[in-house]
């Protein structure tokens, strides 16, 4: 079995703009290591992303829970360790729809709109894209990416998360392809709304 950093690697969880994620284990217990990519155009702004997730992490975690534990953040390797937490992503579900078989539920609704109130509650939004959160087995929520801004309403769930949650045709092309056509409107970072806003206000009325 590879080892990177004393750490048996198990499979990889995904690569993203400034590292890739491994799901590894030691001492028996499943953990999340994520190594920044070195081979970049300018690796100087890599580290200085790479390293603002560890701020990002200290102010996450003033929620409480629904974060998963930032156990170790080496800069001399540039890899950190966290929590691994076992669930379905919840792009998985919207991907299959909301009030489906197998897809996204009130309950699930209800949990990120109270993430959502406790984000916003410290004064900060992250970055709602239903690829970043988790559910258990139990239902619980987990925001697994450490990526956050000071809170603005543009960018928060209500205004823009929960149009990619909703759109269950957009979601499965893009697991399925990558793409974004179905899912940002052309040149565009800003979701098709219209089109899930009554869906949208009735849930704001249960959970807002």
């Amino acid at each position: 079995m590879e080892k990177l950093f004393g750490y048996d690697v198990i499979k990889q969880l995904g690569k993203g703009k400034t590292g890739i994620s491994y799901l590894v284990s030691k001492d028996g217990k499943n953990l999340v290591l994520k190594v920044m990519n070195k081979d970049v155009p300018d690796f100087e702004k890599q580290l200085e992303i790479f390293r603002s997730e560890k701020y990002s992490y200290e102010r996450m975690a003033k929620i409480g829970i629904g974060v998963p534990k930032l156990y170790e953040f080496n800069e001399q390797e540039n890899y950190l360790i966290k929590e691994y937490v076992d669930g379905v992503c919840a792009n998985e579900l919207a991907a299959i729809g909301y009030q489906k078989e197998g897809g996204l539920t009130d309950l699930h609704f209800e949990k990120i709109f109270d993430m959502h109130k406790r984000f916003k509650e410290v004064g900060i939004h992250v970055d709602y894209f239903p690829a970043n959160f988790i559910y258990t087995s139990d239902n619980e929520i987990y925001c697994i990416d450490y990526e956050c801004y000071d809170y603005n309403e543009e960018w928060d769930f209500i205004n823009w998360g929960i149009y990619y949650w909703l759109n269950q045709e957009g979601m499965k092309e893009h697991n399925e392809k990558g793409s974004t056509e179905k899912l940002n409107k052309p040149g565009t970072y800003k979701p098709f709304d219209a089109p899930f806003e009554d869906i949208k206000q009735e849930l704001m009325k249960k959970y807002l």
